[in-house]
């Protein structure tokens, strides 16, 4: 649970240091959202708390304007069906087709 507020954490850094620019300079190129990939198994009690711990941490920060400076953060999921290995990357592959910028997991 620790490692996916370090990633939101991280997002929101990203988003500041986009918007805000390097030297605090605002940027002119801020994105209007930011991907984020979760390779997990949704058959696992992990998995299944995970889901609902991201969705709930995605709903607060995208309804709160003043985190993200109105940059919307969209999750995508994927499910290992508790495989391991080269479907994992398969999946990690796939999410980066869609200008992912983090992946959570995978989880087996």
């Amino acid at each position: 649970m620790q490692r996916i507020w370090l990633l939101i954490v991280l997002v929101i850094v990203y988003c500041r240091i986009y918007s805000n620019g390097l030297n605090g300079v605002p940027s002119s190129s801020r994105p209007n959202s930011v991907n984020i990939g979760a390779i997990l198994s949704f058959n696992s009690t992990i998995g299944k708390v995970a889901k609902v711990a991201i969705d709930a941490a995605k709903d607060d920060i995208n309804s709160n304007p003043s985190v993200l400076n109105g940059t919307k953060l969209n999750i995508s999921f994927r499910d290992t069906e508790l495989s391991t290995g080269f479907l994992g990357i398969i999946d990690s592959l796939l999410l980066m087709e869609n200008n992912t910028v983090a992946i959570i997991g995978p989880q087996y």
